[in-house]
């Protein structure tokens, strides 16, 4: 902010800091980049479980040498690698298509990444041990992404909310998520700054994923 003196009276002059020009889909890609990720791993993830439950496929998982930790391994590693490859994809088209600047740490950026990757399959996880078939599964995921979009200051400033939003939407990890994204890419936060956003997710991570996993012992059990 600078101030203008004119004559006997000051203008005040607001600047943007991070985005000049009020671009707005320097605004809008994080939040699409975590609504993409977590609609597409969650639901393939409590979409598939389900469905194998469904056929019978995991009583052949019983009956394997497989222990539990190496079936959990098998049937996420694959959605890790979708879920990179997705953000890739959408890291490269805001880049090369839409400008969007990248003035922090890539290797910051890709483990933030990462462990909301791992976040998003925990909570598909947790939900496939709740869903009795594959349509309970997807009212569920529903139920979990209206309230992400809407109160993760996505579609609207988290600041403008009411207070029982922002407690909503404390909870949510999607809102950790955009605030990480935009810190790295237009604002090149280092990880210290980004701390008070990057220890909440890494919290919900460790909780979500606990809670998935003991839902899956409970499945196979």
């Amino acid at each position: 902010m600078r101030v203008v003196q004119k004559e006997d009276d000051f203008e005040l002059i607001i600047h943007r800091m991070f985005n000049p020009e009020g671009i707005t889909q320097f605004n809008t890609i994080p939040g699409i980049m975590g609504s993409i990720l977590s609609t597409t791993l969650i639901l393939m993830t409590a979409l598939s479980i389900t469905r194998e439950r469904e056929n019978g496929a995991l009583e052949n998982l019983l009956v394997s040498p497989l222990s539990g930790l190496e079936v959990i391994i098998g049937k996420i590693t694959p959605f890790v690698i979708i879920g990179l490859f997705q953000a890739t994809l959408i890291l490269i088209a805001a880049v090369l298509l839409f400008d969007i600047p990248l003035h922090g740490s890539v290797f910051l950026l890709f483990f933030v990444l990462l462990i909301y990757v791992f976040l998003c399959l925990s909570i598909g996880i947790g939900i496939s041990g709740l869903a009795q078939n594959q349509l309970q599964a997807l009212q569920m995921s529903s139920f979990y992404f209206i309230p992400s979009i809407m109160l993760s200051g996505f579609i609207s400033p988290f600041i403008s909310m009411p207070d029982w939003a922002k407690a909503i939407g404390s909870c949510l990890p999607l809102t950790y998520f955009i605030r990480l994204v935009k810190g790295i890419m237009l604002k090149g936060y280092s990880a210290t700054a980004l701390l008070p956003d990057l220890l909440p997710l890494i919290g919900l991570a460790v909780i979500v994923i606990g809670v998935g996993l003991k839902s899956y012992r409970k499945t196979l059990d």
